[in-house]
């Protein structure tokens, strides 16, 4: 049996809460909601592996503050230092960064999302992002629970690629601020129990 692989989406972030498209955009922090949504993930997950008798051995993280921070939070639960891998960054939005919320969907209704290979307003494909993330699912030791964060975009590329779908057939999955899902052949989201 391949054990758990957890993809986590960071906590609510600076930008998350001024309602800006943050892509790669490094800088943005998490907000106190944030780190209890951190907290909350990393109490998921420790309580998940206790009750299958694992310790995780491997913490992977976007070098991006905001899923750095989350890392941090996750790895002192767990009794892991988090390993960076840039291939877990969200995906590149080029001029859609730092922009409003509505701005960016309003610019998104307009590109072509039946051709996962074009880049959206200068930046990545979302071709671009699932081969990345595979990368790093590819390298995941399958005899010791992984824990990855990341972001919204990315999760849902890899979410695509461990159910083995196309980017054009695989469904809108929502990735709230703080999810953690568990994939061990198929995918389970954890209950996250308030603080």
């Amino acid at each position: 049996m391949h054990a758990p692989v957890y993809l986590v989406r960071h906590g609510q972030s600076e930008w998350n809460l001024r309602r800006l498209t943050q892509g790669q955009t490094k800088h943005p922090a998490l907000t106190g909601l944030g780190r209890e949504q951190a907290s909350r993930a990393a109490e998921a997950i420790a309580t998940d592996l206790a009750r299958g008798g694992l310790v995780s051995a491997r913490l992977l993280t976007s070098d991006l503050v905001r899923a750095t921070e989350t890392a941090r939070i996750i790895g002192s639960r767990i009794g892991l230092v988090p390993q960076p891998d840039a291939r877990l960054r969200e995906q590149h939005l080029g001029s859609l960064e730092g922009r409003s919320h509505e701005d960016s969907w309003a610019q998104a209704e307009l590109h072509d999302w039946s051709d996962p290979e074009l880049p959206i307003a200068g930046g990545e494909s979302v071709g671009q992002v699932r081969r990345r993330v595979a990368a790093v699912l590819a390298e995941v030791d399958p005899r010791v629970p992984t824990v990855l964060v990341s972001h919204g975009d990315a999760i849902r590329c890899a979410i695509a690629h461990l159910e083995g779908r196309s980017m054009t057939d695989a469904p809108w999955v929502e990735v709230p601020n703080g999810s953690v899902s568990r994939f061990v052949g198929e995918i389970r989201w954890l209950d996250l129990q308030p603080p």
